[in-house]
């Protein structure tokens, strides 16, 4: 249901008989009042789909995973290869749900609403999603891979020890079957 639907239920129209009536302009301020709070909603949900991805969100992100293997995907709207996979991760995840996955985005925080539809077309938007917080992404290429240039789709798999693996271009579900120790559904 889009936001005008929500507007149309919870704010049905007003039919002025009088423009001077005190209730009428109550009504009125009540209604806009709603409105204003409803969009403060949903653009609320939708800003805290990304967390920001800065030099040390890498570190704080394998300390999470500490003792567990993971994947880390990154991707971004402007690259056709990378929604592919999206779409490959998205089918691979409903069928394991379990499976460790972290998404990031390269994309600047101008493209956060596209980079969130894509992800909800993936079945992804519930996923652990960052985004690049700094417009200086060869910094935060670097915290992730010094030897990584900017290639896209890149991901990396990091065993139990943390030992890691990295790819560059479309994933298949081959590698990502002889990467993780526990067979995959697919």
């Amino acid at each position: 249901m889009n936001m005008a639907m929500y507007f149309r239920i919870l704010l049905p129209p007003v039919e002025l008989t009088s423009v001077t009536s005190l209730r009428v302009k109550s009504l009125i301020f009540l209604r806009g009042f709603a409105l204003i709070a409803l969009m403060g909603l949903a653009s609320a949900s939708h800003g805290d789909s990304f967390k920001p991805f800065t030099t040390v969100t890498f570190a704080e992100i394998k300390q999470q995973y500490q003792n567990s293997e993971f994947l880390l995907g990154l991707w971004s709207v402007d690259c056709p290869p990378c929604l592919v996979e999206l779409d490959l991760m998205g089918d691979l995840l409903e069928k394991n749900p379990d499976l460790p996955f972290v998404l990031i985005s390269t994309d600047s925080i101008e493209d956060r609403e596209l980079a969130l539809e894509f992800l909800e077309d993936s079945g992804l938007h519930e996923r652990e999603s960052y985004m690049f917080a700094d417009s200086f992404t060869e910094r935060l290429r670097f915290s992730i891979d010094p030897g990584w240039y900017g290639e896209l789709p890149r991901s990396y798999f990091f065993d139990f020890q943390h030992n890691k693996q990295s790819h560059s271009g479309l994933m298949s579900i081959e590698l990502l079957s002889k990467w993780f120790s526990k067979p995959l559904k697919y």
